[in-house]
């Protein structure tokens, strides 16, 4: 009877677990760098969308202003200020600068569903919107809206004059 020893090899050797698990260990690392974009990317976009958003609100607001069938009302002792009833319910809810959204409504009218998103006031004539919820602004992943004439209270409101408009800006460098 011819024996022979042959030695069959069943799963893996700790040599290979090794070099299988190093090899997974490398592609994690560099595939996460480009999730970490991609969520910088992402956070850009909201910001920007929700730019967009608050300017298409703004031109809305200033054109529906200005319809007479539209029920608005001037603020007494300041020519600057109107507002405005959106829902025609009879409570002048909006409040508009020179017929642009207050920087207040901008943060009271847009509805948005991402809790993470958040706004803080600073002055009386900007709001910030964005992610970092204990100082959006020195987070620098921001959008910023400040009000028509800034902090400045005209008697008439002129649309000639640069300051007339809002102003918006949005900063990504810490996103």
């Amino acid at each position: 009877m011819d024996s022979k020893n042959c030695s069959s090899s069943h799963g893996f050797t700790l040599i290979e677990l090794v070099v299988v698990i190093v090899i997974l260990g490398i592609l994690a690392v560099t595939s996460s760098s480009k999730f970490i974009s991609l969520s910088g990317d992402a956070k850009d976009a909201v910001l920007q969308q929700f730019g967009a958003s608050v300017v298409e609100a703004n031109k809305q607001m200033y054109i529906l202003s200005k319809l007479s069938s539209y029920r608005a009302q001037p603020v007494p002792g300041r020519g600057d200020l109107t507002d405005v009833d959106v829902d025609g319910d009879g409570v002048f809810e909006t409040r508009l600068k020179c017929g642009y959204l207050d920087n207040t409504d901008v943060a009271k009218r847009l509805n948005y569903s991402d809790d993470r998103l958040g706004f803080e006031f600073e002055g009386v004539d900007k709001v910030y919107f964005g992610f970092d919820q204990s100082d959006i602004k020195s987070g620098q992943c921001y959008f910023m809206y400040q009000q028509a004439y800034g902090t400045t209270n005209p008697a008439t409101c002129n649309q000639d004059d640069p300051k007339a408009a809002p102003v918006y800006e949005v900063v990504i460098e810490g996103c």
